[in-house]
Formats: structure tokens, sequence, C-alpha cells
């Protein structure tokens, strides 16, 4: 057995199975809680589709569905992003200033330079690996927290953002872009499909490969996962590498789907990325989670945005609904972490 094995790094899964009961009623009581904690997002979710079912005629048809899936596809693949962030004990809130500042990067590289959407859209990728690299200097090389690092450098990449365009918006004609994105290959967006497949490669990697089962050892112990042999900081620049070039793929969709470049375009986008991320029960200490919790988080969110507009609800009601989950999340957060470290 090698070190890593002893540790458990090496097998992350075993660290979510239920542990030998002791025979009491109470340790019983808190098998059964925790159990039912688990569920809740699943739960939740099967309750609000089936409540807007029932609310509105529109809501369970094919293409009101599939607008739902297209309308979370940037908010998904940045959760995708900050869960893989959260397990291993970072947080990057740089991400809707990234997407604001790839935006605005895609489309002067079509618009003033004449490129192509191709490589303009690996011009967009570069700028998240680059705003990575960044975050991994500040915050491995330097040392700072990775809120505030991440939180300052979010202000100067919006800052950047809104000195290239002088503050407006930078339309498209050249709709090669946005055209692709309306495109619905058997009849799914593509946006979907994109979103479906950042979730799959997550899972892949974050259950079935030493990568991710390095990123768990890191975020639930560093020391330990170094001591075991594990790069650490080859991991951290991993993950925010990772957060980076997702965000930046996020920014590269609201760049098609609204087909102009913006330096305002995600402003509070971290709002319901950690929303969804705290649904998924994804905990703010690192070592725990699962991608398709997040998947799960990300679609509550997007069945209640398209319910309570469905329903014709003040949108002032709505912005408190919002809230209102929000602050569900973080409780569910806190009685999360105090599981855990039961």
């Amino acid at each position: 057995m090698t070190a890593l094995d002893s540790l458990g790094v090496l097998n992350p899964v075993s660290w979510f199975r239920p542990t030998r009961p002791s025979g009491s009623d109470r340790d019983g009581r808190r098998r059964v809680s925790d159990r039912l904690l688990d569920l809740g997002i699943y739960l939740s979710l099967v309750a609000l589709v089936l409540y807007f079912w029932q609310a509105s005629p529109y809501f369970m048809t094919q293409r009101n569905l599939l607008n739902v899936g297209a309308a979370v596809a940037v908010t998904g693949v940045l959760a995708a992003g900050m869960t893989i962030a959260l397990i291993a004990g970072q947080l990057d809130l740089t991400v809707g200033a990234n997407i604001a500042v790839t935006s605005v990067v895609v489309a002067l590289a079509v618009q003033d330079l004449g490129w192509s959407t191709p490589p303009a859209v690996l011009l967009g990728l570069a700028v998240g690996v680059a705003i990575g690299l960044v975050n991994t200097a500040l915050v491995v090389g330097v040392g700072i927290n990775s809120i505030i690092a991440t939180l300052a450098m979010g202000i100067v990449i919006r800052g950047i953002a809104l000195i290239s365009t002088d503050g407006q918006t930078k339309p498209l004609t050249n709709l090669a872009l946005p055209d692709f994105l309306q495109t619905r290959p058997l009849g799914v967006p593509t946006s979907v499909w994109i979103l479906a497949a950042v979730f799959v490669v997550s899972w892949v990697v974050m259950s079935f490969t030493r990568m991710g089962w390095h990123i768990y050892g890191v975020g639930g112990n560093a020391s330990a996962a170094l001591r075991a042999g594990v790069r650490t900081k080859r991991v951290y620049a991993g993950v925010f590498i990772t957060t980076g070039v997702l965000a930046a793929l996020g920014g590269i969709l609201t760049t098609g789907t609204s087909s102009s470049g913006g330096p305002n375009y995600a402003n509070g986008a971290e709002f319901d990325v950690l929303t969804a991320v705290l649904l998924g029960g994804i905990g703010l200490a690192g070592g725990s989670g699962r991608v398709q919790r997040t998947l799960a988080g990300v679609l509550v969110i997007g069945v209640l945005n398209n319910g309570l507009t469905l329903m014709s609800v003040n949108s002032y009601y709505q912005q408190l609904a919002r809230g209102a989950v929000f602050v569900l999340a973080v409780v569910l957060g806190v009685i999360g972490e105090r599981r855990r470290a039961r």
C-alpha cells in the first residue's frame, strides 16, 4: 500500500461511505437525517418541477425545458469550475469579470481585428488561462488568501474590460458565433450540449483520475497530501487554470447568445454560482463534494427563475426568492460542515 493509499487520497469514494452503525437510536436518527440532507437537493428539484408543472401549463413543454437548460448554461459552466476549486479548498471570485473581459476580447478580435470566429474563441480561452496563471501566482506564489486575491483581481480585470471598450457594449456584425450557438443538434441547443460536456468531463476527472483524487486530498488535508508526495502547488495551478478556462468559456457563450461583448456582463454572476454550489452541498472547507450535486443546484436555480417568470411573479419578489434560496444554501452549507466535522 502506498502512502497515498493510506491517506485515502487515491480513493475519495470511500470518504462518502457511511460509517458502521453503532447500534444506538441516536446514531440511527443521525444516519437518516444525513441521508435526507444528501438527497435534499434532488428532492427539492423534483418538488419544484412538480409544483410549476401544476402551476403553469407551459412549464413542462419540451421547448420550455430546453430553454431552462440554455438559460443556466453559463451559470452551470462557472459552477462546475467553482466546485472543483472549492473541493481543493480554494475560491475564485474572478469568474464574473472573466466573462466580461473574455466577451470583450472576442468581440474586439472579430470586429476590430477582422479575425474569424475560431481563432477569436481560442484567444478568449487563452485569456482564461492567463487569468488562471495570475491567480495561481498570487495565491500559490505570493501566499495571498484566494478570496482576497481573486476579489482584487476581479476588480482589475473588469477595469481592463471597461477601459478596452470605453465602457460601451461591442456589438457583433459577424454572426458566425451566434449562429453556431443557435443550432440545435438533435433538437437540443448547442449551449446545453456544452454544459453537459463540461459536467461529464468534470465528473470523470474528479471521480476516476489521479488528478481528481489529488484535488480531494489537497482540499481535505494539504499537509498530509504534500507528505504523501502530491505536488500541491501543481494541483492548485491546475484548479485556477480550470476555473479561468471555464469562466472564459462562459464569456464566449455570453458573447454568442448576446451577439456582443460587454464590460458589464455577468456583474454579480458569483452570486448565482455560489448559490448553486452551496445548494449542491459543496463545503467551503474543501475536500468534499460532488459535481453532480452542483448540477442539481444549477437546475434548481434555473427551474425557480423560469417558473416564477411563467407565473408572472413581480421581479421584486423574484429577487426576494433568489435571496432566500441563497440564504438557504448558506445554512445548508454550515449544516454540512458540522456533519463532516463530527
